[in-house]
């Protein structure tokens, strides 16, 4: 099928890097996607969590694009970089140089004080149709334990054009014994949501239920987001995709992804 659990696991992030998904979803919402009705949320119930390593310009692009949006919005960021993170309306922890994403993550989860988080990787950014309200809903209605959105990826060209492409990035895990198999897509659809196992850093989540897998390995300090999932699919967490809700990506030229802890992140899965 795809090889080792490692290679599969960078042919999965490939495919994601190309759009190559193979199950865009139609739009399904009745009567039609653009009359779904959301009902009021309590956003004084969600804390925005971010993690950053010497990207000010991405940060402070981050919260700004939050803070318009959802001026309620309760935001932490926790910082690694060698260079501490600009001030910005968020409230902000500094550790120790190098800890990794993952240990950034664990230590703002257990600051956490509320029912929700967002989890927001700081090269995002927020727009009008990233409608935190929908996923807030799935969660608070409890239909998902974790309800994600898409992303789009921006890339800046000579300055004024910005080259915009879909990033879907959802999947499947299908164990057989200790075999693993990845595959882009969805199950079926859920009400307003695809089932799915696997999904970008980009969601809401029930708090408890996140602590209750442990957070993330601090071992991972990259390349965590698969092994996070195959735990939360052990444990039978609720997972999906708003199709509909969406935020930017911001990405650089030439910029690549780290791999390095791929064959720790499988062996952590104990799969092949």
């Amino acid at each position: 099928m795809w090889g080792t659990a490692s290679s599969r696991l960078e042919l999965l992030d490939q495919a994601v890097e190309a759009g190559d998904l193979r199950t865009r979803p139609p739009l399904y919402f009745s009567p039609a996607s653009k009359g779904l009705v959301v009902a009021s949320v309590d956003f004084s119930q969600l804390t925005a969590i971010i993690t950053t390593s010497d990207r000010p310009k991405n940060l402070r692009r981050l919260v700004r694009s939050a803070k318009r949006l959802y001026p309620q919005l309760q935001i932490l960021v926790a910082d690694d970089g060698l260079v501490p993170a600009p001030d910005t309306s968020a409230n902000h922890l500094r550790l120790p140089v190098g800890v990794g994403r993952s240990a950034a993550c664990n230590a703002l989860l257990a600051r956490i004080r509320t029912r929700y988080f967002l989890l927001l990787d700081d090269r995002c950014e927020l727009h009008r149709d990233t409608r935190l309200e929908r996923l807030l809903q799935l969660v608070a209605e409890d239909k998902l334990d974790l309800a994600a959105g898409d992303l789009t990826g921006c890339l800046r060209k000579f300055w004024l054009h910005v080259r915009r492409s879909p990033q879907p990035g959802h999947g499947l895990l299908d164990f057989d014994g200790d075999h693993l198999t990845l595959t882009p897509g969805h199950r079926t659809i859920g009400d307003g949501f695809l089932w799915c196992d696997l999904v970008h850093n980009f969601y809401i989540a029930r708090t408890d239920k996140v602590r209750s897998l442990g957070g993330w390995d601090p071992e991972l300090k990259m390349d965590e987001r698969e092994e996070f999932f195959v735990r939360a699919h052990r444990q039978g967490l609720r997972v999906g995709l708003a199709p509909d809700v969406n935020a930017w990506v911001w990405t650089e030229p030439m910029e690549e992804p780290l791999h390095d802890l791929k064959s720790l992140a499988v062996a952590k899965m104990g799969v092949t």
